[in-house]
């Protein structure tokens, strides 16, 4: 069933990970939020332009090891993965990653409760 809650956006982001991991916030673009918006429980975004290397288990990854997210991918992270999860480019371009805050957890947008 699915959820009745109203989502809403409440920041936007642009993000460029080139050659030093960091999360979201550490790796935002000038005039990109560097902390949780206010109301913000998830992000989802598009990645753009590059392929990157991810690990959510708070380990910085390297352009050789981590989970390999291609462009074109679509990132949804709840509010505690935004604090852990770190992102390095995979090759030589940077990708950048674009998206949104929400109000909600990322199980309501995905199309869970």
């Amino acid at each position: 069933m699915a959820s009745s809650r109203h989502i809403v956006p409440v920041d936007y982001s642009s993000i460029t990970i080139a050659d030093t991991a960091g999360t979201i916030l550490t790796l935002a673009d000038s005039g990109s939020p560097s902390t949780l918006p206010v109301g913000a429980q998830s992000f989802k975004g598009i990645l753009e332009t590059g392929a990157v290397r991810v690990r959510m288990d708070g380990t910085a990854p390297t352009d050789s090891e981590g989970e390999l997210a291609a462009v074109g991918a679509e990132i949804i992270l709840d509010a505690s993965l935004i604090a852990n999860a770190q992102f390095i480019r995979d090759t030589g371009t940077s990708g950048v990653l674009k998206g949104h805050y929400y109000n909600v957890e990322a199980s309501v947008l995905l199309g869970g409760g």
